[in-house]
This record gives C-alpha cells, structure tokens and sequence, in this order.
C-alpha cells in the first residue's frame, strides 16, 4: 500500500492513521486520530524529533488543524509515543488541553515539560466523545511493557487501540497485517513483555469484546480475519527472553 507522506489514512469514519514507516530501523510508528464532531483525540502522538513530529504535524493538519485538538491520550510514558505531546499543548494552550492516562503513567507527564494537570482514568473506565455515541473504554494492560499501560477500546468502531501490544518489528512493512505477521510480533513480543502470566491476564480481559481492528503503535494493523490466529499466538509466546 501506498504511503503519501504528508496525508492521514482514514482507517474507519472519523479515524485516521497518522503515522510513519520507518524502514531502516524496521520499526513503523503508529499515532492515531479521531475526530467526532468538535472532538478531536490523539492517541499517542510520538516522538519529539523533528523528522517524526513533522510527520505526524502535517497529517493532523491534512484533517484539522493543530490547535482544534481537544484531547491526547497517551497509553504509556515511552518517548517515542509521547514525548511530542507539549507540541500539541503549546498549540492548543493549556486552558483548552486535555491529557488522559492512567495514575501511573501521569506520574511521567512533568518530565515531558507537559505543564497541564492530567485527567486519570482506571480499569473499565468510559468516556462518550463528539455528537455519535462514541464511547472510548480504557483498559489497563499491567507490565505490557509498563506497570501503568493501557489500551483504549472504541465502542462504535469496534477498534482497540493497543499501544505496544500485537507491535511488531519488520523491515518489510505492510500498512495492514498479512497472514506471516504472527511471525513479525514474536520478534517484537518476545524481547519487549516481561512474563506469559500478564500476557494471558491482558487476553483474558478482551476476549468478550468484539474487535473489528486492532491498531497497535507499532507495526500493522490487523483486521478481523487475523485477530483469532495473533491472539492464539500471543497466547503462546515465550516472553522476557532479552539476552
């Protein structure tokens, strides 16, 4: 799939991906936007390189521009998803931002230089967005890589957001999961989650929840054909084998 690298791909109605492939390290990149109505969500935007940010800028603003954002959601504290985020609060002014993360992860807000006080949500928790009955439903993710991760969950589109989780490394990057990516999330699982218990704990939390996509921050995204064949592989993963 064609990437232009100064447009959004709209992945569902009202939601973008905004990212970037990066090919030499073999690492994609993957914020994402959701307008619904005045509501304006980023979830996890990226780094604060110029050669990032200026990425992810400019397909904000092929959608909207910079200072309509109503909201940033950041899944954990790891700079390469947040650390753009007082780019975003600058533009906006700290009156009209608003950050959203868990207790844990908003103890690393102030290290970013992020001046805003921080909205804190827990396991389960519910927030409805814009005019559609949108309802956005956080779910904490313990130790996926970080004790305060979570994952946001969108009940009209039916996508999980899934920060890190079902990530991947691949130099030979596609836009959307082919049928080998089980394979590219071993590389990435493998190395980066710590132990199989807090994996199962994650996969049991969502296994009632119907998924249409998944949109991780890293690597592809994997539509509904290949989520019972991933999930059956995250499952059985040998995890924390970093040497």
């Amino acid at each position: 799939m064609k990437i232009d690298p100064e447009k959004a791909i709209k992945i569902k109605p009202g939601i973008w991906w905004i990212g970037w492939p990066d090919y030499q390290a073999g690492f994609s990149n993957n914020p994402y936007l959701i307008k619904d109505g005045d509501e304006i969500v980023i979830i996890d935007p990226g780094s604060r390189l110029d050669a990032h940010w200026s990425i992810v800028k400019k397909k904000i603003e092929s959608i909207v521009p910079l200072d309509k954002i109503t909201m940033v959601i950041a899944t954990h504290q790891d700079p390469d998803l947040c650390a753009c985020i007082p780019f975003i609060e600058d533009a906006v002014g700290k009156d009209n931002f608003e950050l959203v993360t868990t207790d844990r992860t908003s103890l690393f807000m102030p290290y970013y230089g992020i001046k805003s006080e921080v909205t804190t949500v827990e396991d389960g928790d519910k927030m409805e967005i814009g005019d559609n009955g949108r309802i956005l439903q956080f779910i904490t993710s313990p130790y996926l890589h970080f004790p305060g991760a979570m994952v946001v969950y969108d009940t009209l589109e039916k996508i999980l957001f899934s920060s890190d989780i079902f990530g991947a490394f691949s130099v030979d990057w596609n836009f959307y999961a082919n049928k080998y990516y089980h394979e590219a999330i071993k590389s990435f699982a493998e190395t980066y989650l710590p132990e199989q218990r807090h994996v199962i704990n994650f996969l049991d939390k969502i296994k009632n929840i119907d998924i249409d996509l998944i949109c991780p921050q890293h690597g592809s995204i994997i539509e509904r054909k290949h989520i019972p064949k991933i999930i059956d592989v995250m499952r059985n993963l040998e995890v924390g084998v970093w040497k």
